[in-house]
């Protein structure tokens, strides 16, 4: 197979919705959810951003509804996902894991959403707006269903501040002659990175 830049774009996407669908898995079954529980929660963190900045900006069919193989998919893993008991996802090593990919969807899933709106026609700013909004909306849905505190609204450190500042990086390199590809890469990487860094040494805004 030839690796093409829509094939790779193609393939972060996916690992996009992976990662944050099993954040959403994790959560649902450390509260003792069935298989309906967890594949809701597992298919709104992962397509809540994706379809609120739809909605925004006008792009029909909605993402999830045009890619419903993904829906498929994640049916699937919530089957295999419910056999496990509650005590296994809540064993610190999970947690770990958790951190990891809710950072790595993150930083997917925000610079997806600033491209979705460069693509758009979308102004610099707005497209910096659904970058955060792609990439936090999903988690803030999974943590509401889930009885937590969304991780955007803690203080105890950065999470939308690393949507926004990847988002940035993106459209900075995009507009300054970047293909998408490598665009999308150093967005992405700013942006799991920075949410690592903030979540090891509890960065915060200063206000």
């Amino acid at each position: 197979m030839i690796f093409t830049q829509t094939n790779i774009l193609a393939l972060i996407e996916l690992l996009g919705v992976l990662a944050f669908a099993f954040t959403g898995i994790i959560e649902a079954r450390k509260k003792s959810m069935d298989i309906i529980g967890v594949y809701t929660v597992s298919m709104i963190t992962a397509f809540g951003g994706g379809t609120l900045r739809d909605v925004m900006i006008g792009h029909y069919p909605l993402y999830w509804v045009q890619h419903s193989a993904y829906a498929l998919m994640l049916l699937g893993f919530s089957i295999a996902a419910t056999p496990l008991p509650a005590k296994f996802y809540q064993n610190p090593k999970v947690s770990k894991v958790f951190v990891v990919l809710d950072a790595l969807g993150l930083g997917l899933f925000s610079t997806a959403g600033a491209s979705m709106a460069q693509q758009a026609g979308c102004d610099f700013y707005i497209c910096i707006l659904m970058g955060v909004v792609t990439g936090v909306f999903g988690g803030i849905m999974r943590d509401i269903i889930c009885n937590e505190i969304p991780n955007v609204f803690r203080r105890d450190e950065l999470y939308a501040t690393c949507a926004a500042l990847g988002s940035l990086v993106f459209l900075i390199c995009l507009y300054t002659g970047f293909n998408e590809l490598s665009a999308t890469l150093a967005g992405l990487s700013f942006t799991a990175t920075l949410r690592l860094v903030s979540v090891k040494y509890q960065l915060q805004l200063p206000i």
